[in-house]
């Protein structure tokens, strides 16, 4: 007869890792996360169990192997000597009845004698997009002296990582935003590198961005009012320097230039998640106040002599504005009201 009980519904719970976490002077074959039930070996949250464990510091992608209730990790090529590891479960193992683990686990030892105790903390930030890397957020880690060594670690849900067991260096830290969950780098994906001197611990922030080589292209203008452009770039643009009036040129029909009066970004964003990115959102789009109101129906030329992307890259651009047949009045400027003049003070009292 079938045995009953109450249904699973409890995620596999770990009740052992082997080697003990903390443990010095050991070199396994590999280490063993065992559980108190049979784990599927194609779990939810990867297209593999090897996308679930993180060797730091990396040696390729680890040796994942399956063994109903034991998950065994070791690295491509063997552990190297004296070296402190870290191994981290990430989220999203799952057993034979679909209950998945919502939380990692984390266990380091170390093949000499001693586990470092520096680390580098800090957040992952998509800057041209303002918010931090909360999913697929990879952050790496290598000393300046040996490029061998590459700790690595995820972002968690506020976009926050930690690199710990460093020994003191000079390192090098990179953050990306892995969208393709490949744990490299790939053209399209933002990323951001920093130089950090590790004595006791550090704290960086990364702004990553798509370093584009081609630069930034002006896509398009458009009329806000009859002395308002806004031009739309396709990427974001880096506002230093910033763009002048000096830089920009619109010509009208009859090919007479149109003075330019002004040049300035949209307004900030004040938003909870940008105040937290600690620095302006570079703009894709500038307002630019014209000398002369432009006329209905005409078709202009609007040239920027530079346009700078956030790698640096600097070039030219160009697009056609096409008036509609009714232009929006401009709105009216707010009146400067001075400061009210200060109530005259009281008369002295008199001495008697």
């Amino acid at each position: 007869m079938p045995p009953g009980g109450p249904v699973d519904t409890q995620a596999p719970q770990i009740v052992k890792i082997v080697p003990d976490s903390g443990k010095v002077g050991t070199t396994p074959r590999e280490v063993i996360f065992r559980f108190d039930e049979v784990v599927n070996e194609r779990p939810s949250g990867a297209t593999s169990l090897a996308g679930l464990f993180l060797i730091s510091p990396r040696d390729g992608e680890p040796r994942v192997d399956w063994h109903r209730e034991e998950i065994s990790v070791r690295p491509r090529r063997g552990w190297k000597k004296n070296v402190a590891y870290t191994i981290t479960l990430l989220p999203g193992l799952s057993d034979l009845r679909g209950n998945t683990r919502n939380t990692g686990a984390v266990t380091m030892f170390a093949t000499g004698s001693s586990i470092p105790a520096s680390r580098i903390t800090g957040t992952l930030f998509n800057w041209a997009e303002g918010r931090a890397v909360v999913r697929n957020g990879l952050v790496q880690a290598w000393p300046r002296t040996d490029t061998s060594l590459v700790y690595l670690t995820t972002t968690d849900s506020a976009g926050a990582f930690v690199l710990s067991t460093l020994p003191p260096a000079q390192y090098v830290v990179r953050g990306i935003s892995d969208d393709n969950s490949n744990r490299g780098l790939d053209r399209r994906e933002a990323w951001d590198t920093v130089a950090v001197t590790v004595a006791d611990s550090a704290r960086v922030n990364l702004y990553g961005f798509i370093h584009d080589s081609l630069g930034t292209r002006l896509s398009s203008v458009n009329v806000r009012d009859s002395v308002t452009i806004e031009l739309v770039f396709d990427s974001p643009v880096s506002m230093a320097p910033p763009i002048g009036p000096a830089d920009i040129r619109v010509r009208s029909p009859d090919s007479t230039d149109i003075g330019v009066v002004s040049v300035t970004p949209p307004p900030p964003d004040t938003t909870a998640a940008v105040r937290a990115l600690g620095r302006p959102v570079p703009p894709r789009t500038l307002i630019v106040k014209l000398g002369t109101p432009v006329r209905p129906k005409s078709t202009y030329r609007v040239r920027v002599a530079r346009i700078t992307n956030l790698a640096g890259i600097t070039r030219p651009g160009e697009a056609i504005l096409a008036t509609p047949a009714t232009l929006p009045v401009p709105a009216p400027a707010r009146p400067i009201v001075p400061p009210a003049a200060p109530p005259p003070p009281p008369p002295a009292a008199t001495r008697r």
